[in-house]
């Protein structure tokens, strides 16, 4: 019984601990990547900081991740001491380019910093779990000839715009003499919306170059699909991505009543229109009743799914039971897609009607649903560590 009370006592505190500072972190690593165009037998000394930001007293051990017998890596500071109150301090590597690689393409390693318990001694980077942070070396190796890769950018959208821009790379060793990019817009069915083409362009070995290529056309909001065809040199590269035209949205047209007695149990039709152009799930109401700050009445709606571009009625019933003829202030919220949508109004209640006027509101705030999420995850990852530490200890106890 003693230890699974401290087992238990352990497990709250710990939950307790995480629930008030799983927004902190104060461990970090300054810059998080270099970026190498390679040359051969290369050699520089790269320098980053360890931020502790929190100012805690702790002990960092440096590492590099893998083992690359191409590339010649060494970490100069492998392990450093923080006390209280101590900002950051400077680490660094050496790295030794190889006189080629393999492959061409890009190369990438990770140098680690991992924070351990101050009194526990590092061996080799057997260190456990523990929180960590990573800085990253690229380099590019170009391919040879003419080799382009292509990425798309959607830099502004509305219901009449998109505004598509194409990023070249050339990662070959030749210029490239003519690039265009052919831009196919779906849309949330897999028709096919328009297309759009872009300029031509030339492009250094090594360099970029950004085209942007407009498209206008009138859309309803919701996700579409493009898919990017970069012509170049007799060559084709492509690249497909998703975005975004405007955002979801669900408005409150109507709320009313058709049988509704004071005194009884009134069933409320809240008439709501998804505007997106895909299904959005779980969308409910919450409506409050109130007399000089006072609640006279709360009802909620169940949840339902509505269809894209479409009308839905939701239901919620209120007993009216006590409540007297008069005007109120109600307000409504809307749940949907970890957005509320607030309307203040006023209602007003007689024998045998009730009526709601003076719509006005806007989206107030997130549900942060994906928050809770995240820190649920956290807790349940950590009480795992934990469960197997509490087991192994017991075990070697009984031996």
């Amino acid at each position: 019984m003693k230890i699974n009370r401290k087992i238990w006592i352990l497990y709250f505190s710990l939950i307790i601990t995480i629930l008030i500072s799983s927004n902190v972190f104060g461990f970090g690593i300054s810059p998080a990547r270099k970026i190498v165009d390679f040359q051969s037998d290369l050699t520089e000394t790269v320098e980053f900081k360890i931020i502790n930001s929190e100012h805690n007293a702790m002990k960092v051990v440096i590492y590099v991740e893998e083992f690359d017998e191409e590339m010649g890596l060494i970490v100069n500071t492998p392990e450093l001491v923080f006390v209280a109150n101590e900002d950051e301090k400077i680490a660094s590597y050496t790295y030794t380019l190889p006189k080629k690689f393999k492959e061409p393409g890009t190369h990438e390693f990770a140098i680690v910093a991992r924070e351990i318990p101050v009194d526990v001694a590092y061996v080799g980077t057997s260190v456990g779990a523990s929180v960590a942070v990573e800085h990253q070396l690229r380099v590019n190796v170009p391919y040879p000839g003419k080799y382009a890769t292509a990425e798309l950018k959607v830099a502004e959208t509305n219901n009449n715009a998109v505004n598509f821009i194409v990023v070249i790379n050339n990662l070959g060793t030749q210029q490239i003499v003519n690039a265009k990019g052919i831009i196919d817009i779906y849309g949330p069915t897999n028709e096919k919306l328009g297309s759009v083409e872009t300029g031509s362009v030339s492009i250094e070995s090594g360099l970029r170059k950004e085209i942007s290529a407009p498209w206008e056309s009138s859309i309803n909001s919701g996700k579409y699909y493009a898919k990017l065809t970069l012509i170049y040199d007799g060559s084709t590269a492509e690249y497909e991505k998703v975005f975004q035209v405007g955002e979801a949205n669900v408005n409150i047209l109507d709320i009313y009543s058709k049988a509704f007695k004071l005194g009884e149990v009134a069933k409320f039709n809240i008439l709501v229109e998804n505007k997106w152009s895909e299904k959005i799930k779980d969308v409910y109401t919450d409506l409050l009743i109130s007399e000089g700050g006072e609640e006279i009445g709360r009802f909620k709606s169940a949840s339902e799914d509505i269809d894209s571009l479409s009308k839905q009625e939701l239901t919620a019933y209120w007993d009216t039971a006590g409540v007297k003829v008069g005007e109120y202030d109600a307000k409504i919220a809307l749940y949907y897609d970890d957005k509320v949508v607030e309307k203040d109004m006023k209602t007003k209640v007689s024998l045998n009607s009730i009526s709601f006027s003076g719509f006005t509101g806007a989206v107030v705030g997130e549900n942060g649903s994906n928050k809770n999420l995240f820190i649920g995850i956290i807790v349940i990852l950590v009480l795992i560590n934990l469960s197997w530490f509490i087991y192994f200890k017991i075990k070697n106890k009984k031996k």
